[in-house]
């Protein structure tokens, strides 16, 4: 306030028209300066009362949905948000008659935007949730999208052929994602946590095209991902997955700020039972479902069934696989000391 006044003296003492459009220029870029938004590719995304956007503060009348990808989400939430069963059930108990798509590229810059109110609810792996609750984010969880999130290690061509190859060589993750807690808990088994280089990306095209120059050695990512698939079927080597220990296998987490959810008394109840509703149609209509998720994504029909297998899908949003699965990700990560604070897993579910 002080340097505004200062600045509208100077401009009154010069009786000039352009100190007082200076003035009002400045006001507005300070005003604008807080609406910054997460950098992410925003693809369009149509559908039954969907839409891509930046992130927005929530409204009554629309939710901002974040995921980690760079198109549409798919799963169950994806498929309901489709065909305008999720928008239904919300706007027969709150109003809300549009959702807006967010994508991000990694689960951590989602929490972000989730805890600071600029995306209503979010979609990501378990791992940066959980690290994001630890450090005492005040989020609840709502429901889990997948209970066996398998993670893998690819190898660059004519580099090394198994795990053990990779001593004094460069591994790319993710850092805070659930491949990372995949690759750290995979090499501890192996006893190799001390002699791998862990480099920390943002990109994972960036890292794709690194490991095929030849620049890294090796690199984590989730099996369901197309572009994972394709280098496998190139020759690339699958050097180490989640389900060689089935401890390590993740589980994909829907979650909200306390705050959202008590702007929406019983959200949580209301999503779920939609999401209910979007199961048992998509199971109805499997062809249309491969379908119109090869069409969002451009993946091949045959290479999503053996990717993202409808099978694999949970028949109800909180199972007790998925609520074991994510405790032990949990304590995991306080042993190895990369969550900074233990906290209850139950009391952190939204009833």
């Amino acid at each position: 306030m002080n340097t505004t006044t200062a600045l509208m003296k100077r401009t009154k003492r010069k009786g000039g028209w352009l100190g007082l459009l200076l003035v009002f220029a400045l006001l507005l870029q300070a005003c604008s300066s807080d609406k910054a938004t997460p950098s992410a590719g925003q693809d369009n995304a149509s559908g039954s009362g969907t839409e891509s956007a930046a992130p927005s503060q929530a409204s009554v009348d629309a939710l901002t949905y974040g995921f980690v990808g760079t198109n549409k989400p798919g799963g169950i939430e994806g498929w309901g948000l489709h065909t305008g069963i999720i928008q239904e059930e919300l706007k027969k108990k709150y109003g809300i008659e549009k959702v807006e798509l967010v994508p991000f590229q990694t689960g951590p810059d989602l929490n972000e935007s989730v805890i600071a109110g600029r995306v209503d609810v979010g979609n990501s792996g378990d791992t940066p949730a959980l690290l994001a609750r630890s450090s005492g984010a005040k989020t609840r969880l709502i429901n889990f999208t997948n209970t066996e999130v398998n993670s893998i290690l690819i190898g660059r061509k004519d580099g090394p052929k198994s795990v053990e190859d990779l001593k004094g060589k460069k591994v790319a993750v993710v850092k805070g994602s659930l491949m990372y807690r995949f690759l750290i808990g995979y090499l501890n088994e192996k006893g190799l946590e001390n002699d791998v280089e862990i480099i920390n990306i943002n990109s994972i095209p960036d890292t794709e095209a690194a490991l095929i120059r030849g620049e890294i050695d090796a690199y984590a990512y989730g099996s369901g991902f197309y572009s994972a698939y394709k280098l496998l079927k190139e020759g690339y080597p699958l050097l180490a997955e989640s389900k060689e220990y089935p401890n390590l296998l993740s589980v994909s987490v829907v979650y909200a700020a306390e705050d959202y959810l008590e702007k929406f008394p019983g959200f949580q109840q209301v999503w779920r039972e939609a999401l209910k509703k979007s199961y048992n149609d998509l199971r109805s209509k499997p062809d249309e479902y491969y379908a119109w998720v090869s069409e969002t994504t451009g993946t091949p029909i045959e290479a999503l069934k053996e990717i993202q297998p409808i099978g694999q899908l949970p028949s109800e949003p909180l199972s007790s696989e998925g609520i074991e699965r994510i405790k032990a990700s949990k304590d995991f990560l306080i042993q190895e000391k990369l969550a900074k604070r233990d906290f209850d897993i139950d009391e952190w579910i939204a009833e």
